[in-house]
């Protein structure tokens, strides 16, 4: 059975991942999969460098996830839509008892 080296990485090269993960548009994974890590440890390092408590890299990223950004556009996509048929069925029911009782 071969058993598998563990990969060391130096603290700089770390430090650059994380900073080109802050400042692309790009997924985590896909900026992971591009500097050839697992996702997961580009996440941890993320978490450590930007610890509010002692942020050794400012971020400079958004607050929340993008797997939390799609559940709340999609929840807020929903209550709009939600909102948009409220508004046409009174603009109907304002149309049809202006109409009928004149």
């Amino acid at each position: 059975m071969k058993v598998k080296a563990r990969r060391q990485y130096s603290a700089e090269f770390k430090r650059r991942a994380v900073e080109e993960s802050i400042r692309s548009p790009e997924t985590v994974r896909a900026i992971a999969d591009k500097l050839g890590l697992h996702e997961r440890n580009l996440e941890r390092w993320r978490s450590q460098m930007t610890r509010p408590q002692k942020p050794t890299i400012k971020n400079s990223g958004p607050d929340k996830s993008l797997s939390e950004l799609e559940r709340e556009n999609r929840q807020l996509r929903k209550a709009l839509e939600r909102e948009k048929t409220r508004n046409d069925i009174l603009k109907k029911a304002t149309e049809y008892f202006d109409n009928h009782h004149k």
